[in-house]
Parts: C-alpha cells; structure tokens; sequence
C-alpha cells in the first residue's frame, strides 16, 4: 500500500512538472498583408492564441479568422461569413530549448504545418527571440511568413485575392515558473 501511494505521488509530480513546461497565451498579435483588385489588404487580431513547450520547443499558433479587421470589405465579409473557420500553425523553432534566461538576440526557422479551410500546408516561419525579462515577461517572440491563398482556397483568387498572403505574429513569452 505504501508503494502505491509513492507511485500516486510520483505521477501527479511529474504531470506537474510536465505541466509547468507548456506555456499558454492569448493575446499575441498577428497581422495579414495581402492585394484584393490591385488594392492594398491589411488585416489583423489581438487574439492570437499561443502553446509553446519551452522544453521540447514545440509551438502551435492558432487564431479565429472572425477575430480579424481588416481595411477590404470582401474580405470582411468572407471572415464573417466562415465564423468556424481558423488559421492554425503547428512546428518546432530550430532551438534545442526555449531559454528565458538572459540571451542575446536569437534568430532562426520555426518548421511546421499550417491548416486553414481544412487543407495543411509546410511552411517555414522566420523568427527572432528578444530577451525583456521585466517582471514575469521573459521575451518577445516574432516570426513572419509568407504562403499561397491557391494551397487553400483557389476560388479566393477567381474573387480578386492575390495569390501571396504574407503574415507577421508577436507574442510575450513569460518566465518560467521556477526562474
């Protein structure tokens, strides 16, 4: 009985120390930059959801399309039109590890997968990590890529959306909880 209760206490130990691993935010930014009928397209969210495990450095980004302005009616209205519908990035930065020690300048690739319209797509962020540490904020993660509407949606393009979709995200990575 005594040994059950030590491999009790182990295991909710080590889903805690897992759990501590895995941060969570959800107010990061993210912006689009695009063309629709020859015309500059600006859109952007403050509710730029964020998983990274700073032990693994797997990341995932994940933002409602509903929550976007933009400055192009069309593509207001085909955001509220598919409220349902998200843009979701899946990868791994090219770091063993996410220190939110004191670092200088980190720059590098995040490879990954990214879903929008129910099609999955490779792609290749390029990132930088900024060191802060001001109180619990550790860093700044920025990462900007660019992808293809045609992987997507090719019909977007029929309704005057230009092919090259390019996309800028920050994010606030806070201390660890034993830092």
């Amino acid at each position: 009985m005594k040994n059950f209760r030590i491999i009790i206490v182990l295991l909710f130990a080590g889903q805690t120390a897992l759990a501590q691993q895995i941060f969570s935010a959800r107010d990061g930014h993210i912006q689009v930059w695009g063309k629709h009928m020859d015309t500059a397209l600006v859109a952007e969210s403050h509710e730029l959801k964020m998983k990274l495990n700073y032990e693994t450095a797997e990341v995932e980004f994940r933002v409602a399309m509903k929550t976007f302005t933009g400055n192009c009616d069309s593509f207001n209205a085909l955001v509220s039109a598919r409220p349902e519908m998200e843009l979701v990035f899946q990868g791994k930065l090219d770091l063993p590890v996410v220190s939110t020690q004191d670092h200088p300048l980190q720059t590098f690739k995040i490879e990954g997968l990214l879903n929008l319209n129910g099609k999955e797509r490779p792609v290749t962020l390029h990132a930088t990590l900024r060191h802060l540490f001001a109180g619990t904020v550790a860093c700044q993660l920025s990462a900007n890529f660019s992808f293809l509407l045609s992987d997507f949606n090719p019909r977007l393009l029929q309704q005057g959306f230009d092919d090259r979709v390019q996309v800028k995200l920050n994010e606030t990575l806070m201390k660890r909880a034993n830092e």
